[in-house]
């Protein structure tokens, strides 16, 4: 596909979640996607292989992540199990004022991450190539993390280990398909907001299940 036409479906992904943008943003976010779909063909970074379905299932539902957050407040994000960075990278190319940090532990992705990040020159992204079981013990990360994403990972498992990681008003957030049961959350955590919105190309409608630790009364 013509990097003319990539830009127009990122026009429309990004008109589907009434999100602003300017031109030489969407030129990055075309450059990235060429970059994984070269990538992908020897490394396996994402099972989408057509653009519609990485446009909207990757970029479009990553860049819906940041409705969570004020753009004009700057904040410490945690993306755990990144991959090829979704939601952390389109997350830091929009909002370049806030911190974000890509836990992967796959070495291959993690050397996609490096290229891609040095690449667009995102002064703002770390990687971190390990797990959030080693991640939650490292002195550098406590209490660091205002929002703590979660877009491939079973969230169970991610709860299980975010608390040392939280800062004081730290939340995590779940990109999920469908609303997230409550009794399935984790004791100590509770939902706390859930925003809806829907993907382009018809790809379907998404929740941003916002989950907190419960706030102890005295």
């Amino acid at each position: 596909m013509q990097t003319q036409q990539l830009e127009e479906l990122f026009r429309q992904g990004l008109a589907a979640i009434e999100m602003a943008y300017y031109q030489a943003t969407v030129e990055k976010f075309v450059f990235y996607l060429q970059e994984l779909m070269k990538w992908n063909e020897k490394t396996n970074l994402t099972g989408h292989k057509q653009e519609e379905e990485i446009i909207g299932n990757l970029f479009i539902d990553s860049l819906a992540c940041t409705m969570v957050f004020s753009s004009d407040t700057a904040c410490s994000i945690l993306d755990i199990g990144s991959g090829a960075g979704f939601p952390g990278i389109p997350m830091a190319l929009v909002s370049p004022q806030q911190d974000v940090t890509l836990l992967e532990p796959n070495l291959k992705k993690v050397a996609f991450l490096h290229h891609v990040i040095g690449s667009l020159g995102l002064k703002n992204v770390r990687v971190e190539a390990c797990r959030i079981e080693e991640c939650s013990k490292k002195p550098e990360y406590d209490k660091k993390f205002d929002w703590v994403f979660m877009k491939a990972l079973r969230f169970d498992v991610g709860l299980a280990y975010v608390t040392p990681i939280l800062s004081e008003s730290g939340k995590c957030v779940f990109c999920r398909a469908e609303p997230l049961p409550p009794a399935l959350v984790l004791q100590g955590f509770s939902v706390m907001k859930e925003m809806h919105y829907e993907l382009p190309f018809g790809l379907g409608k998404r929740i941003l299940s916002i989950v907190g630790p419960v706030v102890k009364s005295v």
